[in-house]
Order: structure tokens, then sequence, then C-alpha cells
């Protein structure tokens, strides 16, 4: 970790702009998470351990020695499991919303409504012809028919087996859920289904709710993670390998300056075409002083942009940070609009915000926040309009920039290497996963290590990421990250070519051969799927099943329930899973011992929960190994 840079004891970043950002807010009287983490200390045992329950009105009730059940009869275990089903849901309900938006995307760029266009046809077609389409058809009309038949999917009974899962899941997969009836159906029904389960008194069994929570992981998979990407492809473009900028320093103070802070890209694209080709708005913006307009990414919807430079991306002006970046962004003073989409906008932006001139704007009609008056929800539709008020109400912001406290901007910057997916990573192998097998094989790279999910401040924000990639890299690992753990690794300079020298000998001379960092920039949160997606290519390239590989994930600073839903997933999938913070299940010893023991068994992956990162690389290692020797390689 870089030195504090003055009074920032309760700041635990591992970067340097965010320490110098945070003695700011501290001069400015501005309290941030780091600030009300610590006055949260100490946090509540029985919550941390997943112990507690507040389902009916006899509650709520905690489970201690001279309490061993809930009034209703409940045990720990009952109660824990009970309570992680809820959060997946969650986690699954926001998929589904961001799958929807896609579809409703897609339709209407179909209809030609939009200012998006089908960027990858031979996507659509190959997915089209998956699912039984009549892929012949004239691109638009067969766009119309995909965004119909995954409505359907969405939508459909929980009887139904989703075609997707039965389509692209690898046969050993297949076989395994089969066996424990854990092949999802439509993903809202299941949804419907799992929420009544976790009502008081339905059920209080922990192996079937933990069984239903394996299960909507699954539809997270294949529905809330493959098909999202699948169509945001087909109409922003394929990831393509490029380079960009990242951390705090690259905020121009000459600039007009708009942030797209979220997840969901489509609104951050139609502005980036505005202040491409809207010379009017660009005038507008000189007018004021400003030597032009520019859009930077925060968290997921930057990574999305970043992935996408060379298509939907062109413009893009940069990597700001993760999750905890938030309000230290927006006390430069230099941010003149947040449009916010989900997810994970919290009310400390607003206060930070309320502090500058800055403008926070909802761009999401689910998202809300006390203060934010101005609400532009997006619609396909009416996009390109929407964007032009946006950037209308950056103009507006601009001219009262600096009334209230100067602009700071920290020098820190890095270079960054993103645009890594399935095709692009096939493109630097020649057009084919041989390569990579060849080195995982011969031992040239041990195995793969998928780090990604959230930033946290128990874990020390992307302290404990940061730790653990290098100490993979260091055992000749190639790490692949997606989500905040990227923006973290992005400040840090691990996605570049330089960063091989954090590498074992034999990874460094990959990196070196290939023209590629150690860590490889998957994207965002939903990229998850394509690291299913690689994973399963994989597997089938050695006729193997996924629990078999010398694969491992971790979500070592996992935070909401998006990343519940995730970790799940993964472990059904058959991957050891490495989890940081603990999960609120530690007070449920039975619980416990099905999630790092027993379901092993059942699918071939496992929880970890091992929170010193150096001892958690180690068992990642070791993992890995047993897997090497597993496959006689």
């Amino acid at each position: 970790m870089t030195d504090c840079i003055g009074d920032c004891r309760t700041c635990t970043s591992s970067h340097a702009s965010i320490q110098e950002m945070y003695v700011r807010t501290k001069e400015l009287g501005i309290k941030t998470t780091f600030d009300r983490y610590q006055d949260q200390l100490p946090q509540c045992g029985f919550g941390m351990e997943g112990v507690c329950c507040q389902l009916c009105s006899h509650g709520p009730c905690r489970i201690t020695p001279k309490a061993p059940r809930a009034i209703c009869g409940a045990t720990a275990d009952t109660i824990a499991a009970r309570n992680m089903l809820r959060l997946e849901c969650h986690g699954l309900s926001a998929y589904c919303h961001q799958l929807e938006e896609a579809i409703d995307t897609l339709r209407a760029t179909a209809q030609g409504k939009t200012p998006y266009k089908i960027h990858e046809e031979g996507k659509l077609r190959e997915i089209a012809g998956i699912l039984g389409l009549d892929n012949k058809k004239e691109k638009n009309a067969l766009a119309i028919d995909l965004a119909d038949a995954i409505t359907h999917e969405l939508r459909k009974g929980s009887n139904e087996p989703l075609k997707l899962v039965e389509l692209l899941a690898p046969k050993g997969r297949l076989e395994k859920w089969g066996k424990l009836g854990i092949i999802p159906g439509g993903p809202l029904s299941e949804l419907r289904d799992a929420m009544t389960m976790t009502m008081s008194n339905i059920n209080t069994d922990p192996v079937s709710l933990l069984l239903t929570a394996m299960k909507l992981s699954i539809a997270t998979g294949y529905m809330g993670l493959i098909a999202t990407i699948t169509l945001q492809d087909i109409i922003l473009g394929n990831p393509q390998i490029g380079k960009s900028e990242a951390d705090l320093g690259v905020i121009d103070p000459n600039t007009v300056n708009i942030v797209a802070h979220g997840h969901v890209p489509y609104v951050a694209v139609a502005v980036l075409n505005e202040i491409a080709n809207n010379k009017e708005l660009q005038n507008k913006a000189k007018t004021l002083g400003a030597s032009g307009i520019k859009l930077y990414g925060s968290m997921d919807t930057g990574q999305e942009l970043l992935q996408r430079m060379g298509t939907a991306g062109k413009g893009y002006a940069g990597q700001l940070g993760n999750w905890l970046t938030q309000e230290l962004m927006v006390s430069t003073g230099a941010i003149d609009l947040v449009m916010m989409d989900l997810n994970c906008s919290i009310p400390g932006m607003k206060l930070a915000a309320d502090k500058f001139h800055t403008k926070v704007v909802s761009v999401s009609h689910v998202i809300r926040m006390e203060g934010v008056t101005t609400n532009i929800d997006y619609k396909p539709e009416k996009v390109k309009e929407q964007a032009v008020e946006l950037i209308n109400l950056a103009l507006e912001a601009y001219k009262n920039r600096g009334n209230v406290n100067a602009v700071h901007i920290p020098k820190y910057k890095s270079d960054v290497i993103a645009g890594v997916g399935v095709e692009s990573l096939l493109n630097v192998l020649g057009g084919s996963i041989d390569p990579l097998l060849g080195v995982i094989k011969d031992g040239t790279v041990k195995g793969i290590a998928a780090v990604v999910g959230c930033t946290n401040n128990r874990n020390g924000h992307d302290s404990a990421s940061i730790t653990l990639i290098k100490e993979l890299l260091k055992r000749d690992i190639l790490v692949i990250t997606s989500g905040c753990v990227s923006s973290g690794a992005q400040i840090e300079g691990l996605q570049t070519l330089e960063a091989s020298k954090y590498a074992g000998s034999k990874l460094q001379g990959i990196c070196k051969a290939l023209g590629i960092p150690p860590v490889l920039n998957f994207g965002s949160c939903i990229d998850i799927g394509r690291i299913g997606i690689a994973v399963t290519a994989i597997a089938n390239a050695l006729g193997v099943d996924t629990s078999d590989l010398p694969v491992a994930a971790s979500a070592p600073e996992y935070l909401e329930q998006k990343a519940v839903a995730d970790g799940f997933f993964a472990v059904t999938f058959g991957l050891l899973t490495h989890l940081g913070p603990v999960p609120p299940v530690a007070g449920a010893p039975g619980v416990v011992k099905i999630l790092t023991q027993d379901v092993e068994a059942l699918v071939g992956g496992k929880v970890c929960v091992e929170q010193d990162m150096v001892k958690a690389a180690e068992a990642i290692e070791d993992h890995i190994m047993s897997k090497r020797k597993g496959l006689g390689i």
C-alpha cells in the first residue's frame, strides 16, 4: 500500500490518488464512506454471522447459546441459508432488469428508433441459430425475433427448462445439475418461487434453500450474464483490445466533464455520440471558456466503454475508479455532471456533490436518491434527445465550477490495456485457443484465476484484491479481472505490459511473447459471463468437465447482492471460489460445512474464506496444482 498522505488513518485505500483526495475531503468537512465505516464500528456480530431474522412481528430473533432457536423454532442454519437466498434473489432480479433493458434496446435498434446499430451481425446470427430461430432472415427482422425469444425465456414458467442452459452449458454440468434438480426455468418465475420460499415458515430446510440458491445462480449465469453480454455485444460491438488511462489524474480541468457511473452503458454511448458529432454543443462549451466536452467512466459503465473503445466507446476519456471512488471523484470539483444508472450509486455521492457545483442525475427509472430532483430515465427511442439534454445540464453546471470550492485534481494516472473478450483473445492467439492450452499443459502457465467483483472497506479499498493478484502472478498464474476489481488493477498499472515484472519468470515470458498484460481485463460485472464462456471453451477443448480444470475464482472484496449470485454461480459451475469478507453464514455451522466441504461432492466447486491474501493465493495455487495432477499435466 502506498504511504498515507496526511491524516488519513481511516482511509484504507491502496491508491495514492484516493489517499490524497481523502485529505481534501477532511479539509472540506465532507464525510466519506471511509469515515462512515468507522462510525459504524463495532458492527453487529449477529448480522455478520447471519444469525438474525426479522421476517415476522415476533422478531427480530437472534441465535445465541441461550436461545439456539428462533421463536418459530428456526435454527441458525435455516436463518442463514434463507438470508443468503434472499440476497441472491436481489442479485438475480437486478440482472434481469439489465437484461430486459438490453432486450428493449435491441428491439428498438432493429426498428431504427435508436442511435445504435447492429454491430455484430455474426453474433446475432450465431445465437439466433443456437436458439432455433431462422437465422437466414434480414438482420433487423432477426434481431426482433431474438428479442422476442429472450423475452420468452426470461418470463416463462419455472417448470420449463431454460434453453440457454440446455444449449450452452457443458455436458458434465448438465448431468450434475439434472441429478440435483437445479436446472432452472424462467428467471422471473424462479424469483417468484424463491421469494415465496423465503417468507417466514414456508421453506425452513437449509439444504433445500441452498439448492434453490444454486438453481437461481444458473439462471443468473446464463440469462443475467451470458444473455445480457451477448445482446450488448450485438448492439455495441465485441470487446476490442486497445489502450486508455485510469485514475483521477485523467480528469481534464479545461473541459466540461461528465461521468457515466453505474453498470449499463447505453446512455453513456449516446452521450459520447453527441459529444463527437454535435458541433452546436461543442461550440456552447467553448463560449463558456471550456476547450471541449469529455465523458469519463466510473465503475462498470466505464468498464463497458473501456472494452469497446473501437466501437461504441470512441472518444471515451478514461476510467476514474470503482465503487469507493465516487465521492472522491466528485470532490475534485472538476466534475460537472454525474449520470447514475443501475447500480451502486450511494447517497454519499450526493452529499459530496452538495459541496460543489456538480449536478447528479438519475438515468434509470429504478434509481431515485434523496435530494436528486432531475431524473432522465433511459428510453431507447428517446435516448438521442436525452443525451443532448444531459450535456446541456452539464454545460449549465460548468458555469458555476469553482464558485463553491476550488478544483483539485491528483496527478496520478496509469496506462491501461483493455478490450479482452473471447473473440479478441482468440485474435491475439492467432484464431485458436490451442496456444493457451499449450502453455497450460506444459506448465508455463500453471492455471487461471478469475479475480472479480467489488471493493469494500472491510478488506481495504482494493488492498485485498491487489495483494491477491500480485501473489497469484508471482506463482505463474494468469489473472482475469472484471467488475470493480478491474478498476483497482488498472489504477495500480497491473493491466499494462510493464506489469509482467510482477509475474513469475514463465508467465513473464508468455506475456512478452504474446504482447499481453499478466492481468487481462474482461470488463464489467456481467462480463463474468465472458469468463464462463472462456472456461467452457477450455473444458470442451480438453474434453473434461469445468470442475476438472486448473481454474479458480475469487471475489476478495465482494460487496452486494449481485456478487452473491455470481459467487453461487462460480461454485455451481464447479470452481473453487474464494470470498472476502466471510459471507454472513459463520454462525450457521451446517451451512458453513455445506458450502466449504459437502457441496464439492455434488458440483465440484466449493467456497474458500481465507482472509489472509497470501494464504489465499497459496490455497488457490494448491487447488490448481491438484487439478493439473488430476489431468496428468
